[in-house]
């Protein structure tokens, strides 16, 4: 296989880029003041505050390690290494547009692919942001309201064996002794995480439990067990502790995360739709 050292890692260095730009977007609002904060001058130029905080945004989209990581908190040593590194990085642009490699071949396919995922991460930010504004925000909320007012919350306990046999056992054990359901899905059950709090899941809204425990649960009254059922390849046995009218917080609660969903929500359409209006052909 031949490898061709003159050319860099296009794709490495375009994601990094991309990880830069997602990282800057916040900066906007703060660039024209930093702009107008000089941190050192040279023969023919001079470093801006917001020329620092762009290399830096640089270097933590590279590594996360170094988040958080301001200009402030550089030592002397670091902040001169920062300061030279954009003024080479100035007279080096210069010297090679007067060499005119600008206009090589591998630095124009370099260009044209940097442009490429630049712009496409971009337009995703730009649709992400459009599908957020406050109109679709309510108007989301307003939905997600009308949708729960007839919804419930259901406070479920449950048991997880791994055989018909096992969970039998158990069945009987807990028709018995009712009030023993949570000691024994400490013992037994395995998951174990739920397993320490008795079973107990707390209140869950109806829509986001699998359609086979919502069934059994429907089922049940208040306090009663189910029969034992199969589910990912084990065999549960559930106890409906509680149940009420599906909880529906205040806007200002649930906004960050319906802007995170909303935001998911348009990019992956946007990806979906796009390549179905492609047909691609493998």
């Amino acid at each position: 296989m031949k490898t061709s050292k003159s050319k860099p890692n296009h794709f490495l260095a375009a994601l990094a880029l991309i990880l830069f730009l997602e990282s800057c977007q916040n900066l906007h609002d703060s660039t024209s003041i930093e702009s107008s904060v000089i941190v050192a001058t040279y023969k023919g130029g001079q470093v801006s505050l917001k020329d620092v905080n762009l290399k830096l945004n640089l270097l933590i989209s590279k590594n996360e390690k170094l988040k958080g990581l301001t200009f402030e908190k550089l030592n002397s040593e670091q902040k001169e290494a920062v300061i030279k590194e954009i003024i080479l990085n100035e007279i080096a642009y210069k010297e090679a547009k007067k060499r005119n490699l600008d206009k090589e071949k591998d630095y124009q396919e370099a260009l044209k692919s940097f442009e490429s995922e630049l712009l496409k991460q971009k337009l995703l930010i730009t649709i992400a942001k459009e599908a957020t504004d406050e109109n679709s925000l309510r108007k989301n909320y307003n939905e997600l309201v009308e949708k729960l007012k007839n919804k419930k919350d259901l406070r479920i306990s449950y048991i997880a064996v791994k055989t018909q046999k096992e969970v039998e056992a158990l069945y009987q054990s807990v028709i018995k002794v009712p009030h023993s359901f949570a000691s024994l899905a400490k013992k037994k059950s395995l998951d174990r995480e739920v397993a320490k709090k008795g079973g107990d899941l707390g209140f869950v809204l109806e829509d986001v439990l699998p359609a086979d425990v919502l069934k059994q649960a429907k089922a049940l009254q208040k306090g009663e067990i189910s029969k034992p059922f199969t589910i990912n390849g084990k065999w549960v046995l559930i106890k409906l502790d509680d149940e009420r009218a599906a909880e529906i917080l205040p806007f200002e609660k649930v906004k960050d995360a319906l802007a995170k969903n909303l935001a998911k929500k348009a990019t992956k359409d946007f990806v979906s739709q796009s390549f179905e209006k492609v047909k691609v052909k493998l």
